[in-house]
């Protein structure tokens, strides 16, 4: 029997026959609306008893996954990993091999940014309130950014028994900027070993599929088994559409915008995407970046990046990682692209307002 999209506590999650043909599941976790779609294999039916069965352990792993990773990745919870970590400092703590594996990710991309991406930046974002419009006091940045410093966390401990050590007790650790990606790896790993090829995660907008669409006679046009999805990236003037589709068979596609978190004061805009150097909104033309890449930690990683450097130079920095491809919009609404999607990509006008 087919259910509406429910959230409540992810324990009480179930699978269900979703409209698109799928199993389904969703839930709020993570801050965000969670929404996994698992397919049945070429010439198989969905409704035959052990497809179903399959699919529907292969959802209910991935969303248990997801309660284990809010568990050791979470900063608010008070046993996760980070908290214990941030408790200690700057003393090292035992984690799980998962938020090793994550941090020591996170602070590769860190290296690669630059500085611009830096998983300490929690000093900073927690003296902002993007939902009541507080901007923090010259003076609380001041005294804030000299704990800024993605060198300040350190790995130890053996590769069976990790340790993490934040050595600055004044220093808020958040992986939030590349666990959603980390996660949605994972999960797609969890759906290969389920005996799931053909599948759609969507952590509140880290997209990741794999298998391309399944097989739809009755569609107009009709769709062939394994056709790309068409995944809409959204117009940062009018986010209710959509500027841009790429067309994406196996792979993931992850979007940071200034359109997302931003409120006005004073006759200035703020937008969340912070600057380590400074605490304050990053300078730059860019209001949307796209990033797209086989691994969704590799879209997380490099859009932060991508949207601080600027338009222009962010296309150069991303035509330089191989695998990686981006989708720029700048502000005054010109949309550019790497090269590796040229066939890929297909343009929205962005409609007047009258």
């Amino acid at each position: 029997m087919s259910q509406q999209y429910v959230y409540g506590e992810p324990t009480s999650a179930r699978p269900f026959d979703a409209v698109d043909g799928s199993r389904a599941i969703a839930f709020f976790i993570f801050n965000t609306n969670v929404h996994l779609h698992a397919y049945a294999g070429d010439g198989e039916a969905r409704d035959d008893d052990g497809v179903a069965a399959r699919l529907d352990a292969a959802l209910e792993a991935c969303r248990d996954r997801c309660l284990f990773f809010e568990h050791v990745f979470s900063r608010t919870r008070g046993d996760s990993d980070i908290s214990r970590a941030h408790a200690a400092a700057p003393a090292p703590v035992a984690v799980a091999p998962e938020t090793a594996e994550l941090t020591r990710a996170a602070l590769e991309y860190c290296r690669a940014s630059g500085g611009r991406f830096d998983i300490t930046m929690g000093t900073v974002t927690s003296l902002w309130d993007f939902h009541t419009g507080v901007v923090p006091s010259k003076l609380a940045l001041a005294r804030a950014l000299p704990h800024v410093g993605y060198e300040r966390v350190v790995l130890g401990g053996t590769p069976g028994h990790p340790e993490l050590a934040i050595t600055d007790p004044r220093t808020v650790l958040d992986l939030g900027g590349v666990a959603k990606g980390y996660i949605a790896d994972d999960l797609a790993e969890r759906f290969a070993a389920c005996g799931v090829s053909r599948f759609v995660i969507n952590l509140g907008g880290n997209v990741l599929v794999r298998g391309g669409r399944p097989a739809a006679a009755d569609a107009r046009p009709p769709v062939a088994a394994g056709t790309p999805w068409r995944i809409g990236i959204v117009n940062p003037r009018d986010p209710g559409h959509h500027r841009a589709i790429v067309d994406v068979a196996d792979g993931s596609v992850v979007t940071s915008g200034v359109h997302e978190r931003r409120f006005s004061k004073g006759g200035v805009t703020y937008h969340h995407i912070l600057d380590p150097r400074t605490g304050m909104p990053a300078q730059t033309d860019a209001v949307s970046a796209t990033i797209l890449a086989a691994r969704s930690i590799d879209c997380d990683g490099y859009s932060t990046t991508a949207l601080m450097m600027g338009a222009r130079a962010a296309i150069d920095f991303i035509e330089g990682i191989d695998g990686v491809e981006a989708v720029m919009i700048d502000e005054r609404d010109e949309v550019l692209w790497t090269s590796g999607l040229e066939e890929r990509l297909s343009l929205i006008p962005t409609l007047p307002r009258w």
